[in-house]
């Protein structure tokens, strides 16, 4: 992973033409440690090499719409993630730009493709080797306007893009701050106004029609926050790698009840500091 950071840190052709290039996860992480560690300059300019062969296969008809907003609005989702991160010095501002850039994006998106919907559903199909073996019914079901599916989208978003961010802050930890990206995200704890908005959000997002997805895009800061608790918790008791593996396959599994865990303990840590306490 050194050598990687490394690698790209040498100059900014390497850093662009590797973002152009669009390694999943990997060239929205480069973006974020050229923003983390150059500013927005340099993050502008790699942003706008990493988004030239997206609207250009866009526009031409090669690839569909949605495709070229989602790609699209990944990278900016990352870029703003990084540079309030890099500005802030919070994790908590980072997570409210990419959730916010995220929803934009894919709002936008939505608007000037004419709707995600029937791109999303015929997607689907096509990709299907056995069309009669895909369960669309029921995903019409799940996806019946287009309110669901652009909070599910805007999930999607926001998770991929804070991946791509942690990667991005780790590999400029290991460069230059070695352990600090471990310390950082084991700190990681919400204010407790914006904690309970979000918690009062989410359920009330949960119990109205339609809301479901977008419920759960504004209760994704305190997911993030409670598995910075966990981490945290796992690695003062020193209980090794085992628990950490087991809540991610949870989440996988089950990411519904195991995430409500995760925000009512993020809630209950805004509320009396479980680092704290446990410190005392």
């Amino acid at each position: 992973m050194r050598a990687v950071a490394e690698f790209i840190m040498r100059g900014r052709v390497r850093a662009v033409i590797l973002t152009m290039l669009g390694i999943p996860l990997v060239s929205p992480a480069i973006l974020a440690l050229v923003s983390l560690r150059r500013g927005s300059s340099d993050g502008l300019m790699v942003l706008a090499w990493a988004l030239l062969p997206i609207v250009v296969a866009g526009m031409s008809g090669h690839v569909p719409l949605l495709v070229a907003g989602i790609s699209a609005g990944y990278f900016v989702s990352v870029l703003c993630g990084a540079l309030a991160l890099r500005s802030r010095r919070s994790w908590v501002a980072a997570l409210l730009a990419v959730i916010a850039a995220s929803a934009v994006s894919i709002g936008l998106t939505s608007y000037f493709s004419g709707g995600l919907l029937q791109g999303f559903l015929q997607a689907v199909e096509r990709a299907a080797e056995q069309p009669d073996s895909v369960p669309m019914e029921e995903l019409r079901q799940v996806f019946s306007g287009e309110l669901q599916i652009t909070g599910y989208f805007s999930l999607i978003l926001a998770m991929s893009a804070t991946l791509a961010l942690v990667l991005g802050r780790y590999w400029q930890a290991l460069l230059y701050n070695p352990g600090g990206f471990r310390q950082e995200f084991h700190q990681l704890r919400l204010p407790l106004w914006l904690a309970a908005v979000c918690m009062l959000l989410w359920v009330s997002g949960l119990v109205t029609p339609g809301y479901a997805f977008w419920g759960a895009v504004i209760a994704f800061p305190m997911v993030v926050a409670g598995i910075a608790l966990i981490h945290w918790l796992v690695a003062s008791r020193g209980w090794g790698i085992g628990p950490l593996v087991a809540m991610y396959v949870l989440l996988v599994i089950g990411g519904l009840p195991l995430a409500g865990f995760l925000c009512g303990l993020a809630l209950v840590d805004s509320w009396i500091d479980i680092r704290g306490r446990f410190a005392k």
